[in-house]
């Protein structure tokens, strides 16, 4: 069974919507803030940490502003990070990694609102419409009704829906593809990154998407909120201007995850136009590799968009497998002779020279065929490389002019 999530945009349409969006999200932060408390209140003095049925009783009746079973969707949420935590924290102390243990700090965050998760039991449709039960406010049971788009349907089983700011997730459970299928179509392989955000090859040709556009998103959204939050410190929490700095806020930043979303999507559309019908090899992204870099790379790296992208292009494609991807940007794909280099990849060994993506790619290739990573002969090399850029803000660039381009960066070349 594999789930996939959608996302719509939800503004609701009264005054009176709005005031129960806003207050469920509010009940559910008063519930996060609560967890958050009671865990810490329990390992200042060494206790025993209830169960979840423990703590189901325990909330029982006193969330009235929220359903019975989004409590204890909350509840799992909070189990599971503390489950998380405790797993990575025991996980460093195993290595002597003492001096990180600081790092891995149990949930002790509190917000002012809060996303809400709804089951598929209480979540209801009715034509083009679903409804979610919002519990007890102001002393009479609310509900939030959210219209569906246009023409909707729906993929599979709902399962559950997030109720977020300005936006509502569905995830959907959708049958697992036939295996014996999937042995019939060819396969591809993705190496994602930064600067260019996906190298997908099938042995024969590559397609480089540049990444700039989503690059440059995230600078400017890190950026923005740095300054929003350094004014917001010199103003009282909870006044008049600290409100309007945080509106100003989660609009940029529901504005800002939109935008890269498109991206995206625009940019794993290129790569299932390129490759119509395949499967995709996915190099996993590991986030320990960000740790060892200075401070601004690592926040590029760690705030790639590399699970947004597996995720799109496990539906546009016939699925997508992970697969770890350590050392295949450093491995020479026709020798085996591991060389760091930069945006260009130069082999002692051989004399092979290519783009560093296109290694990359190839070498994942070649390592979910078969299991590692393996040689090949100069000639099976890719030679035709095409440099695509996603169209962003409606403006739209001709095929012509990314083929242009491509003979910026130098060709393929081998030692005789």
């Amino acid at each position: 069974m594999q789930h996939r999530v959608l996302e719509i945009a939800f503004n609701p349409g009264s005054s009176l919507q709005w005031h129960i969006h806003g207050a469920v999200r509010r009940e559910n932060a008063r519930l996060w803030e609560r967890l958050v408390r009671l865990h810490a209140f329990v390992r200042r003095r060494n206790w025993k940490w209830p169960s979840k049925g423990s703590l189901e009783k325990w909330a029982k009746g006193k969330f009235p502003g929220m359903h019975s079973q989004s409590v204890q969707q909350t509840i799992a949420e909070f189990l599971e990070a503390v489950e998380s935590t405790r797993q990575k924290r025991k996980n460093l102390r195993d290595a002597g990694k003492l001096e990180q243990l600081e790092q891995a700090r149990y949930p002790w965050k509190t917000a002012r609102y809060r996303d809400v998760t709804f089951t598929n039991q209480a979540v209801k449709r009715k034509g083009n419409r679903l409804t979610f039960p919002c519990g007890k406010i102001d002393g009479r049971f609310c509900h939030l009704s959210v219209p569906l788009p246009k023409g909707f349907v729906e993929p599979g089983k709902l399962m559950e829906a997030r109720l977020e700011f300005c936006s509502v997730s569905l995830v959907y459970a959708i049958p697992a593809r036939d295996e014996a299928v999937q042995d019939n179509v060819p396969v591809v392989a993705v190496d994602p990154g930064v600067n260019t955000l996906m190298a997908a090859t099938d042995g024969e040709k590559v397609v480089l998407v540049s990444g700039r556009a989503v690059k440059a998103m995230v600078q400017y959204r890190n950026k923005t909120l740095a300054e929003i939050t350094q004014r917001q410190s010199f103003h009282k929490k909870g006044s008049r201007r600290w409100r309007k700095l945080q509106k100003r806020k989660r609009h940029m930043l529901a504005r800002s995850k939109r935008k890269v979303r498109d991206c995206v999507h625009k940019a794993t559309r290129i790569v299932a136009d390129a490759f119509p019908g395949a499967g995709v090899i996915v190099g996993k992204p590991f986030n320990d590799a960000a740790q060892k870099m200075e401070r601004k790379r690592a926040q590029t790296v760690s705030q790639a968009t590399n699970a947004m992208m597996i995720r799109y292009l496990d539906y546009k494609m016939a699925g997508a497998e992970e697969i770890e991807e350590h050392y295949t940007s450093q491995t020479c794909p026709v020798c085996a002779r591991r060389n760091k280099c930069r945006r260009i990849y130069t082999c002692t060994g051989c004399g092979l020279t290519a783009p560093r993506d296109v290694v990359g790619s190839l070498n994942i290739r070649t390592k979910g065929l078969h299991g590692e990573i393996q040689k090949v002969e100069p000639h099976e090399v890719p030679r035709q490389i095409k440099y695509r850029r996603i169209p962003v803000h409606g403006k739209r660039r001709s095929t012509a002019g990314h083929a242009a381009r491509s003979s910026d960066l130098p060709p393929l070349q081998q030692a005789a």
